[in-house]
């Protein structure tokens, strides 16, 4: 064995023993063999290293064929398109968006990617999964007004497609439109409803709007921007630095923190949706939203119209978000019923007696409630007010005033009654002063006298 170094390396072989050592035979320079016992477990750790570079050898060698196979297999993409009847393309699948000169390999977008694969994952997961139920409608609204249908995932970092969706700006719906933007643009936002819930008629709006941002800015980066923040504010930035694009104006903090982070959101939302099983997420099922239109004259509550059309009132009130009260608006409406119910609801509306209409309108609009009043105690309802209250608290007396006719061709306007101090003065008996008073005191003490 080698002790330390090759001058003292000698050769030696093991033979079985008579117990549990072995006997190892060293030969020296002079041919003698001198017998010496090793103990059996260092000859079991010679054993052992030597099967572990075995191994390690095998492993070498099977890591080197591997990569050979490897090599030969991508290197020919036409190869194997001849082998196996597949085409093989020579970089990863195109995304969407990028035949419009959107940025995705910005640092921005990486990091966005990341934060919607772990952080905001089951935000991204829920919302991609409600869009399979709006985007075929999205995308058909967003191409017949000529804007590009990538832009129909804007509401998965809008609102999450969720149509009651309410900011702290008070933006609402899908596509989160503040009031007056939403009414510049043909949406109805009163008491009974309002339209940026809906995902159709918001749709056609933000179609609209973003079609308008795309013509005064000419870059979808910057109209994203002004979608989030106002066009005037970009408008304002743009003139007032020598900034071209999004990326500068984000770079040089001109920006809110929130629309510095709107952009490069979308793009990585973008990007997920493109490819979502390469990013960990599983394609939503499609479930296209159908429906039958109704038009309703009426004040009516949703409920009628579930029971005519057999489905439950969530699903009405699904269909009809903006229908915020539960109930056809008054001067009527159109309503979304269930996909083959159309022709079922019609048939029941136009069968109710006018009584029955009648309570379905008190249903849907009941009386104000009664005021109440305290009496001795109790709250009971109030009295009418009476002309005689009307007097005592002090407000004025409505009355038609008549004119007065003269001689002449000539109405005379009446002249204005008097005020209530004025009468109360002519009313009351003159009052006397001191030495008035003396003198009748007077006159009444001689008269007792000569009497």
């Amino acid at each position: 064995m080698c002790g330390g170094g090759e001058s003292r390396c000698r050769p030696f072989d093991l033979r079985p023993g008579t117990d549990s050592t072995f006997r190892a035979v060293e030969v020296r320079k002079g041919g003698e063999e001198v017998l010496t016992r090793t103990p059996g477990i260092v000859i079991a750790l010679v054993a052992v290293w030597t099967i572990t570079g075995c191994s390690s050898i095998r492993r070498n060698d099977a890591e080197r064929h591997w990569w050979q196979w490897q090599k030969a297999e991508t290197a020919s993409p036409a190869t194997l398109a001849d082998r196996y009847g597949v085409s093989v393309g020579e970089r990863k699948p195109k995304l969407r968006g990028e035949q419009l000169g959107l940025k995705f390999d910005h640092p921005k977008v990486g990091d966005f990617v990341s934060k919607y694969q772990t952080d905001l994952r089951n935000f991204y997961g829920r919302a991609l999964e409600r869009s399979s139920r709006y985007l075929p409608r999205i995308e058909s609204i967003l191409q017949k007004e000529g804007v590009p249908t990538e832009l129909a995932y804007l509401p998965l970092i809008e609102s999450g497609f969720r149509p009651h969706a309410v900011s702290p700006a008070k933006a609402v719906g899908l596509w989160q439109f503040i009031p007056d933007t939403g009414r510049r643009y043909g949406l109805r936002i009163d008491r009974f409803v309002d339209e940026r819930r809906d995902p159709i008629k918001s749709t056609r709006a933000a179609a609209r709007y973003l079609k308008d941002l795309y013509g005064m800015f000419g870059d979808w980066h910057l109209s994203l921007a002004a979608y989030n923040t106002g066009e005037g504010r970009i408008s304002r930035l743009l003139s007032a630095s020598d900034a071209s694009d999004f990326w500068e104006l984000s770079e040089r903090g001109y920006l809110f923190r929130e629309t510095e982070d709107y952009v490069p959101g979308f793009l990585a939302a973008l990007q997920i949706a493109s490819h979502p099983e390469a990013y960990g997420f599983s394609r939503p099922k499609p479930a296209p939203l159908e429906y039958d239109l109704v038009h309703i004259e009426h004040v009516m509550p949703l409920s009628a119209i579930a029971r005519w059309s057999e489905h439950p009132l969530s699903t009405i009130e699904e269909l009809n978000p903006a229908l915020v009260r539960g109930i056809v608006p008054p001067g009527g409406y159109t309503v979304r019923v269930p996909e083959g119910t159309r022709a079922q609801v019609q048939r029941a509306y136009a069968q109710l007696t006018p009584s029955e209409l009648l309570a379905l309108q008190r249903i849907a609009l009941p009386p104000p409630p009664t005021r109440t009043c305290r009496s001795k105690g109790k709250r009971v309802p109030c009295k009418p007010r009476t002309s005689v209250a009307v007097a005592r608290s002090g407000a004025p007396k409505l009355e038609a005033k008549k004119p007065t006719q003269t001689k002449s061709t000539t109405k005379a306007v009446a002249s204005p009654a008097p005020s209530k101090s004025a009468v109360s003065k002519a009313s009351a008996p003159p009052q006397r002063s001191k030495e008035g008073v003396k003198l009748a005191r007077s006159n009444k003490s001689g008269r007792k006298a000569r009497n």
